[in-house]
């Protein structure tokens, strides 16, 4: 290694140390409160690795419970509300005088004035899905002013508050352990895998080219080991890790803040989880091994770059964190994982390089995908499109259909493997001979799932194909959807004059639930959808008087199979 390159690497990433701590300084200087009246208790931390996109806030424990008060952490004003079914679930979005927007997500309900401005939004929609953006301070809060109360709403598995700080301007998203909250952390990363790849076909690794992972062993508190046999490199290799991070009084397995990489003392590699934005979020499935994410159910952070990898939170590359070894030599190595608030842990190992030899044959594959390319496909009925950017890699393509048992309209279409990653969209068409015509309306593309599982896309006719969009290769058939949605009672009874709800389980298995109405003599009333328990439920008020009235529900799939449920109660 170049000592003179190694001297000045060392001084570029010593300059980044004062930057960060400066920045946090900074944030700390805004005096935010605190967003819940309880002590701050986290289940996840900023920029934590989540389904296909990045953590973008902190989840505070709330006890297993709903119903805090849920405060302003400033004074400001209502930007935006947002309540959906699935994703944040009930979301206040509050811009605040300094420039920052702080939100507050999965919440049960708005303070008063704004539940009531929010249920009147709905109502004159007609739907439970809104999105508002209020005139600008007409709902304002000051500094520990009750917003709301905190719930399990939307996608939100169990009770807590979701809570972000955002840039107002760019909108970026940025890591709230910045501001100074009273959060209690003395617990430094835990690390599990070393993972060692190889990054071309004659790259080798033990004399083999594949991936090599390497279970890490603890020294001490803060530093680890690999108990391993002598490890042999060349050619072009990257590295990656496999590590999360436990704050005191929770159990819970969060994300890192940063990850270096240290070769022979040189700094190869640097992220931080410090902001990003949300058009960004979906590079996780390249920043981190998604093959191992599939197949072993683990999430190595990658500490080298794809190609097609756009993201703003590396700090430090050289050669984009791809090391190519020549000649023969030993390195030391090391790792430097550390958390938000500088509670850090060390790995440290030495490996073997040698001189490059050729392992394997050019691949012969005549469907090679460039990532920066548009590329399509054609064969046994299926055609593919897939936009350039859209893999983070170049791609030797795999295709094969196989018969299928039961009421499929198609062979078993296996579009390359589930387990390579798509940054965008591919366009997916299957030819469909001799179709009914009133049947065509209810055809749907589906994957299938290793476990026989259907999941059906979007689709819609082009001719005699039947075209989708699909963000992941896979396996894929076509069915007809003619089963409508199921409905039934989940709490109702004639009288309720006593009750404060009435709700109703829905189900649909295939192209799932498209919308849910309700009437109340012939009135629209509103109901809320809670997906993740696939229930629909209304909440009494005002607007129901008095008496005996008659309920019809009707539910709709995506290919507008109906079903109605029709009842009579008294109030």
């Amino acid at each position: 290694m170049n000592y003179l390159l190694n001297f000045l690497f060392l001084c570029c990433a010593l300059l980044h140390c004062p930057y960060l701590l400066s920045a946090q300084n900074s944030y700390a200087q805004t005096n935010f409160g605190p967003p819940l009246t309880i002590p701050l208790v986290l289940a996840g931390t900023f920029g934590e690795l989540r389904s296909n996109h990045f953590h973008a806030g902190i989840d505070i424990k709330t006890k297993s419970k709903e119903g805090f008060p849920v405060l302003a952490i400033d004074s400001g004003y209502v930007s935006r509300v947002k309540v959906r079914p699935g994703g944040y679930g009930k979301a206040v979005y509050l811009k605040h005088y300094n420039g920052f927007v702080s939100v507050y997500a999965h919440l049960k309900k708005f303070n008063e004035s704004l539940g009531s401005y929010v249920l009147k939004t709905q109502y004159n929609k007609k739907q439970f899905s809104v999105d508002i953006n209020p005139e600008v301070e007409l709902f304002k809060f000051y500094k520990g002013d009750t917003i709301a109360w905190s719930g399990n709403s939307g996608s939100s598995t169990a009770p807590h508050l979701h809570f972000e700080i955002r840039d107002a301007v760019t909108q970026e998203t940025i890591n709230p352990l910045f501001f100074g909250f009273d959060i209690k952390d003395t617990t430094p990363p835990t690390l599990k895998n070393l993972m060692i790849y190889p990054l071309d076909l004659n790259s080798s690794i033990n004399g083999s080219n594949d991936t090599l992972r390497l279970p890490i062993t603890k020294v001490s508190k803060r530093s680890y080991t690999i108990n391993s046999e002598e490890i042999v490199l060349s050619g072009m290799v990257g590295f990656g890790i496999d590590v999360f991070d436990r704050l005191d009084n929770a159990p819970n397995k969060n994300g890192v803040f940063s990850i270096e990489f240290f070769i022979d003392s040189l700094l190869i590699y640097k992220h931080k989880m410090d902001r990003f934005s949300f058009s960004e979020t979906r590079y996780i499935n390249s920043f981190m091994d998604y093959h191992a994410k599939k197949n072993y159910f683990i999430k190595p952070q990658k500490s080298f770059v794809d190609f097609n990898n756009k993201l703003s939170v590396y700090d430090f590359l050289v050669n984009d964190g791809r090391v190519n070894f020549e000649s023969k030599g030993i390195h030391d190595a090391y790792y430097l994982i550390s958390d938000a608030v500088g509670n850090s842990s060390k790995l440290s190992f030495a490996f073997l390089s040698d001189t490059a030899s050729v392992l394997a044959e050019e691949n012969d594959c005549t469907d090679f995908f460039k990532y920066n390319k548009d590329s399509s496909f054609e064969e046994g009925g299926l055609s593919l499109f897939i936009p350039k950017n859209s893999l983070y890699n170049d791609l030797s393509f795999s295709y094969k259909k196989s018969k299928l048992d039961g009421d499929f309209l198609t062979d078993l279409h296996c579009i390359h493997k589930d387990d390579t990653p798509l940054h965008s969209p591919i366009s997916i068409g299957i030819v469909i001979s001799n179709m009914d015509e009133e049947l065509r309306s209810k055809a749907q593309i589906c994957s299938v799932g290793s476990s026989g599982n259907l999941s059906c896309l979007s689709s819609s006719w082009k001719g005699n194909k039947l075209t989708a969009k699909s963000n992941y290769f896979g396996n894929f058939t076509a069915i007809i959807d003619s089963v409508a949605p199921a409905l039934k009672i989940k709490s109702f009874h004639y009288d309720m004059s006593q009750d404060s709800l009435m709700s109703f389980e829905v189900d649909d298995s295939l192209s799932g639930l498209f919308s849910y109405n309700a009437y109340v003599d012939d009135v629209w009333v509103l109901l809320e959808y809670d997906p993740k328990n696939n229930c629909l439920t209304h909440y009494f008020d005002q607007k129901i008087g008095v008496g005996k009235h008659h309920l019809e529900i009707v539910v709709l799939d995506a290919v507008n199979n109906e079903n109605r449920l029709q009842l009579e109660f008294v109030r």
